[in-house]
């Protein structure tokens, strides 16, 4: 890098600021509302109303986000307890009833073929009849206007 450049920044405070910011990321572990309700026992509505209304302390960005100190949540809330992980087969229902679930979904889904098809040949047989009707009907008259456009 060059010398004259980074000693032109520190002369105008650029580069200060910055380092400010670089800084304060790594010491502040403030946590944001949606970190805050997944280590907390708390929902995101809750800890809003507790921020406006005062009860927790935190700040709010330009941007509307708010980042709180853990202190504070722990101040009023526990945190979330984890929850022992399940053994997926204690209740998972045995083979059996799969095949009967299997068996009964299959003939339910046979039964809604054979409606659709008994629909569709209905369609069928009524667009035929309705095609008929129309053939039989005699053409409508053509309406003669006069040539004057005054007169009804």
């Amino acid at each position: 890098m060059n010398i004259a450049f980074e000693a032109k920044k520190l002369l105008t405070g650029q580069t200060i600021p910055l380092l400010a910011r670089k800084i304060e990321r790594f010491l502040v572990v403030n946590l944001s509302l949606r970190e805050a309700v997944k280590h907390f026992d708390v929902s995101r509505p809750t800890l809003q109303k507790a921020l406006k209304s005062g009860k927790i302390s935190g700040v709010q960005d330009g941007q509307g986000h708010w980042t709180i100190d853990p202190s504070e949540i722990a101040r009023l809330y526990k945190p979330r307890s984890k929850e022992p992980v399940k053994d997926p087969t204690q209740d998972a229902p045995s083979d059996n009833s799969y095949s009967k679930e299997i068996a009964h979904l299959k003939a339910q889904l046979a039964e809604a073929e054979q409606r659709a098809a008994v629909a569709e040949a209905l369609a069928e047989e009524r667009e035929k009849h309705i095609n008929d009707l129309r053939r039989i009907l005699p053409a409508p008259k053509p309406v003669k206007k006069p040539w004057w456009p005054w007169s009804k």
